[in-house]
């Protein structure tokens, strides 16, 4: 009887070393905890700019979309919606550049973060009226930018490390560390704890600047440094591309 078996290749098979998850290596794994970095100061920045909406966190806002009407709160609940759409809206956009534009390097995604970011400082500056809370514009602008970047890390058009989906990034902690103590599989909660530091690290970032420089500083502070993670993003992952990794 003949047995079916499987022919593994470079498209097929994971990283070298159980540490390092779904990378392909060391080099990914920084690049994910940079472009997660640079999630958690995005997230920050909308949250402290807005005193309280998530741009990062599209499950309350799923949740909110429906609940604000419960409460009468029909316009914040339009407002979760429009923030779950226009986020859903820049992954499609990052996935059809990918496919159509930069089919050998996943680095166009941040360039389109970077882009958002700017859009969200200049909507700031000229949109926003004197005295308003806060503007629409900004907030929308860095939602479909956070769901470009969410794309940097895909395999065939799947995404293998969310940036700033940190509540399934938890469970795969928790389950990494449950199978490390029982000697099944060891270090693989490493990438993704190595993902959530950065995570965390770019929230400190992004709330220090919005305390320390206002909102039209930090803003562009934000743009700034997403210039400067696009570019450093595109040494970290052009040269290193592996061939088989396209849709």
């Amino acid at each position: 009887m003949l047995v079916p078996t499987l022919t593994w290749n470079a498209s097929t098979t994971s990283s070298p070393h159980q540490a390092l998850g779904p990378f392909y290596d060391l080099r990914e794994l920084v690049l994910a905890a940079m472009l997660a970095a640079l999630a958690g100061a995005a997230g920050a920045a909308a949250w402290l700019y807005t005193s309280g909406w998530y741009v990062t966190f599209m499950t309350g806002n799923t949740e909110r979309l429906v609940l604000e009407h419960f409460k009468g709160e029909h316009v914040i609940a339009f407002g979760a919606l429009a923030t779950v759409l226009v986020f859903v809206a820049g992954v499609i956009t990052a996935t059809l550049a990918r496919v159509y534009l930069w089919r050998k390097a996943r680095h166009g995604a941040t360039r389109v973060m970077t882009a958002a970011t700017i859009a969200a400082c200049l909507s700031d500056m000229f949109l926003v009226a004197e005295g308003d809370a806060f503007g629409v514009a900004p907030v929308m602008c860095l939602a479909f930018g956070l769901g470009a970047l969410n794309t940097s890390i895909s395999r065939r058009g799947e995404v293998v490390m969310p940036l700033s989906y940190m509540t399934g990034t938890l469970v795969k902690i928790g389950q990494g560390i449950a199978l490390h103590v029982a000697s099944i599989r060891r270090w693989g909660w490493v990438p993704h704890a190595t993902t959530i530091s950065g995570f965390v690290a770019g929230a400190v970032l992004g709330g220090a600047l919005f305390s320390n420089t206002g909102t039209h500083h930090s803003l562009l502070a934000l743009a700034a440094i997403s210039l400067i993670i696009s570019v450093a993003t595109w040494f970290l992952d052009h040269h290193g591309f592996i061939a088989d990794d396209v849709y």
